[in-house]
């Protein structure tokens, strides 16, 4: 995963890239492998979730999510936390600092 996150006039807006093949159940038979998606998405800042999308096998492979969020107590070096969960339980997170 990769992700950056940048504050402006009060709103934060954060550009992240999820490593992932999003094989639904067709295409995992089609490539011999396992069903593998992220099936949810999840960003705080100061522990509050700013962010939180549920997905499935439709997104394309390593998808990326822009979204911008309104912070008026965030400051430039503030940690945002992503997380991401798939469909075979496994989490993966990422902290990022603001700037």
């Amino acid at each position: 995963m990769r992700a950056k996150a940048k504050l402006k006039n009060g709103i934060v807006k954060v550009k992240a890239m999820f490593k992932s093949p999003m094989a639904g159940r067709e295409e995992a038979e089609k490539k011999k492998m396992k069903p593998d998606f992220i099936t949810q998405i999840v960003a705080t800042l100061n522990d509050v979730v700013v962010y939180e999308i549920s997905t499935g096998a439709f997104i394309s492979k390593n998808p990326l999510f822009k979204f911008k969020f309104n912070a008026p107590d965030a400051k430039k070096g503030d940690k945002m936390v992503i997380s991401q969960t798939d469909n075979n339980g496994k989490t993966k997170t990422k902290k990022v600092k603001i700037k």
